[in-house]
């Protein structure tokens, strides 16, 4: 029992640690990064104090936006699914006692017939959660570092030591972008500090400028790395996908497998995030589109359902025929249960 209770006193030590260093890393390098904007660059190089001034409310913009944006990812915890996407006790029994595909399958369907759903396993079947006994809304999944399900999961990101998920997602992409103004700022200001140091020719640099160099390559590199985060997530919201559905694309009910299931067009898919109020966008207030709980579907996505279809039943999958079967469906001209 004490060999236990030490390897578990361990393994939290560990797990505290691996959740605070990265929000200390930023806090290390947000005072590194005023440091040398301020007193190295400004103060010290800058004589003109109207330039002076002028840098230093840009900077002092981007800091409160950035550490408003950052602020708010943290806080702003998943919201618990509904009850009453919950399966009852008595189903849960029966889905343990592991009957069968077919079995569960009934199940599934019968707990899930008054939810809105359209995403499908790879089978075919009722998504659920074999950790909190839900059925899975669309785009939610289980987060095992928060310990829920949650509703249109990105990813567990440890820069902000939460899941970015539904409620969170705008204030996510605004973090990103005034994360790398803020270093492309600086970026900009350690370019001017370059050629204060030898006007862009090699043959001026000294052995003491090698510790400013340094401080210029590290800018470079935090700079790119942010530029590199922001990209994918903004490419990432203007198809509408999560990180784990252009890793891993969505199964539906009607169509299959469709990486493009959620795409509504790039100005809609902005808006689904940002909100429909243009001047609220880059302010981190809750500007959100929907309940989490279902999304529109793409048009797109319908007419592949419709391609689909006059394939017959040629294509059916066995898991997703039995169910039919067994809850005495009767499968339409209309309905889709191609295989992927």
């Amino acid at each position: 029992m004490c060999l236990l209770r030490e390897n578990e006193e361990r393994r939290s030590g560990r797990c505290w640690l691996s959740r605070w260093l990265p929000i200390a890393v930023i806090l290390v390098i947000l005072v590194w990064s005023y440091y040398l904007f301020v007193y190295q660059v400004c103060i010290r190089k800058v004589d003109n104090l109207i330039y002076m001034v002028l840098l230093l409310l840009g900077y002092h913009l981007l800091l409160v936006m950035f550490l408003w944006t950052w602020w708010k990812c943290i806080c702003t915890s998943p919201v618990e699914i509904p009850n009453q996407w919950q399966i009852s006790d008595e189903d849960v029994n029966r889905l343990q006692q592991n009957n069968g595909a077919e079995a569960e399958a009934r199940i599934l369907a019968n707990a899930a017939k008054n939810l809105p759903i359209h995403m499908s396993t790879k089978e075919g079947l009722v998504r659920y959660c074999r950790f909190c006994w839900i059925i899975k809304p669309d785009r939610a999944h289980h987060c095992r570092s928060c310990r829920m399900c949650v509703m249109k999961r990105d990813h567990h990101c440890p820069w902000v030591k939460n899941c970015v998920h539904f409620h969170n997602f705008k204030y996510f992409i605004l973090f990103l972008l005034y994360a790398e103004l803020y270093c492309l700022y600086i970026c900009v200001a350690m370019f001017y500090d370059f050629y204060l140091i030898c006007q862009f020719k090699a043959e001026s640099l000294r052995r003491e400028h090698t510790w400013a160099l340094a401080q210029h390559a590290a800018v470079f590199i935090i700079n790119l790395f942010t530029l590199i985060m922001f990209t994918i997530s903004v490419l990432n919201m203007a198809r509408n996908r999560t990180t784990m559905e252009s890793v891993h694309p969505p199964y539906f009910f009607v169509g299959g497998k469709n990486k493009n299931g959620f795409n509504l067009g790039f100005c809609a898919n902005f808006r689904e995030v940002l909100g429909d109020k243009w001047y609220l966008w880059l302010i981190p207030i809750q500007t959100l589109r929907g309940d989490g709980l279902t999304f529109p579907l793409a048009a797109e996505s319908a007419k592949s359902a419709r391609v689909q279809d006059r394939r017959g039943e040629e294509g059916l999958t066995r898991a997703r025929y039995n169910m039919a079967r067994l809850l005495g469906i009767h499968i339409a001209n209309d309905i889709d249960y191609a295989t992927d």
